[in-house]
């Protein structure tokens, strides 16, 4: 496996995925994982105060 290894792309974090879209490193992956685990979070705390 000759994996070449690619610059962060910041648009990455954001950007939708599908079979079609490279797939980042390991630690990119948990990088996306856990910023939208915390927006997810900050949403929900959000909302909640809200009711």
């Amino acid at each position: 496996m000759n994996r070449r290894k690619r610059p962060f792309n910041w648009l990455y974090l954001v950007q939708a995925e599908d079979l079609t879209t490279q797939s980042g490193s390991r630690l990119n992956e948990a990088c996306k994982t856990c910023l939208w685990l915390g927006v997810s979070i900050l949403l929900g705390v959000g909302f909640g105060q809200l009711t």
